[in-house]
Order: structure tokens, then sequence, then C-alpha cells
């Protein structure tokens, strides 16, 4: 699922914001397709209609942005995108690269999936993901994605994380879009949000994916602002009480290693011994 802010754009900008949209949702919903996503795919899950769906990718494909294949007619990212991408990525995820070593130690010392989600205002995008050795793969998220804050285990960490007036204008700001995410109402963020900041850290305990179980952390910036979180996904059966405490601590450091790269400007140190290995629960 891949969530937008509806209403964030600026006054005037609705057709930019749409169209950029548009192609965050051809990004996504294509990058394991080789055939790309169809438009009644793109219409459904943008609540657009399909001919106002088509007028904008027609656009986005005229400027190369998208591509639409021959074969399929589907549609998926375009070389001009490919460009800006590789542009991007020159000194742009300044977060992202202080937090790649981090993500590298805990992938490698838990065995299991970490990640890095960035918060967009009200908003969540997991950008940076890290397969660990062991024989999980967790699938409940993956880079692209975008949820309301509050929803799996670094978005709840973030929301946890601000101040309580912030929490309120957060759900308030997302109340339309999380209709349509089960067991995911105002009461329930609330619960969750004391209770990741009574135990230290946001426990996702199967509640967005069944079976599906993470914990995480808030990323602060130099300034000591909210920008981020690191987590650690996997299954109910690694993730028992005693190896939650034991990654929690982890990622506390690594959170803190990468808020010392952010205010120094150079990487996060990469020699802190891992935690203890996964004990049985």
């Amino acid at each position: 699922m891949h969530a937008h802010e509806a209403g964030a754009e600026p006054p005037g900008a609705q057709s930019i914001q749409r169209a950029l949209v548009l192609l965050d949702l051809v990004a996504v919903t294509a990058r394991d397709r080789p055939g790309g996503v169809s438009l009644a795919e793109l219409a459904r899950t943008s609540g657009r209609p399909k001919g106002s769906v088509h007028r904008v990718l027609t656009a986005l494909v005229h400027a190369g942005y998208v591509a639409q294949d021959p074969d399929t007619s589907g549609y998926r990212l375009g070389v001009q995108a490919a460009v800006l991408g590789e542009l991007a990525g020159y000194g742009a995820d300044r977060l992202g690269d202080a937090a790649t070593d981090s993500l590298i130690r805990l992938a490698d010392s838990s065995g299991d999936t970490t990640f890095l989600t960035v918060r967009r205002g009200s908003y969540a995008l997991c950008t940076r993901r890290q397969e660990g050795s062991g024989p999980i793969r967790n699938n409940a998220l993956a880079v692209g994605d975008r949820h309301p804050l509050g929803i799996g285990a670094g978005s709840l960490a973030i929301l946890a994380a601000l101040p309580d007036d912030e929490v309120a204008a957060a759900l308030a700001a997302t109340a339309p879009a999380r209709r349509r995410y089960l067991r995911f109402d105002d009461e329930a963020l609330w619960h969750l949000v004391q209770r990741s900041r009574a135990d230290g850290y946001a426990l996702n305990d199967g509640r967005f994916v069944a079976g599906s179980w993470a914990i995480g952390v808030p990323l602060h910036d130099a300034d000591g602002r909210v920008v981020a979180a690191l987590s650690v996904a996997s299954i109910e059966q690694r993730l028992g009480p005693e190896r939650r405490a034991e990654l929690a601590a982890e990622l506390h450091r690594c959170a803190e290693d990468v808020r010392t790269a952010l205010t120094a400007g150079a990487a996060p140190p990469a020699t802190r011994p891992p935690p203890p290995r996964e004990r049985t629960t």
C-alpha cells in the first residue's frame, strides 16, 4: 500500500502534485513488474478517474519520465526518471548515507531485515532496506513504500517521539487515508504511542501484516528533530521480549551513531561490537 497526504500541496500546484504522485505510484507499483502496471490499477490506487490518470501519464511519457510497454501497455519508469534518480544520488541523501553502516551492522548481527524510514510530513517513507543472513525475509515493507505515521515499527517510532500536539495533528491529517488500514484508528494509535514511550521502542506485533513483527527507534538530526527511524523486522518467534530488549539497545546505539555522523558530517563508526545473537524464545 502506498498512501498520499491529501491536501498537502501548495495552492495552485494541484496539477504538478498529481503528476508527481502518479510518477511515484508508477515507480512503486511497477518496480517488480517487467511489463509495467496497468492504467486501471493506477486509477484505482490513486483514486482518480481513469481519463484524468491517462492524460497525466501521456504527458509523463512524452517527457520521458514514464515508459509504456509496447506488448503489455503497462507503465513503468522511463529513461528520464532513471537519469534524475542518478543525479539525486550525488550527495543528496545525507541521512541515508549516514545510516548505511548502521543498517548493515544491524542486519549482520541480527540476521534479520533492517530499514531506514524517513518522515515526510504526516507520513513515513521507507528509503533504505538491508537484508540479513538469517532464514527470514520480511516482505511487509519495501523501499518506496509510504504509510501514515504509526503504521509499522519505524513509522510508529517516529510518531511516538513527537509531542502530543504533533501526534494529534498527524492523526487528523491522515484520518481519511487510514480508513484503508484495519486496526489503526485514533484510539489504537494513541495506545501504541503510549506503549512505545513506556517500552523505549516501537513494536509492530503483527498488527499491519499478520506474522510480520518489527521493532523500531526514532532518529534525531543534529538539531534534535525527529526525522527518521531505524527498525528490525522478522517474525514473532524471533522477537521475544529478551531479544527485543537486546535489539532495541543496539538500535538506540546505532541511532546515536547516525546522529553523531549527521552532526559531524562524517560516516558513523563501524567498530561497535554487535549485540548478542538471537536466542530461542
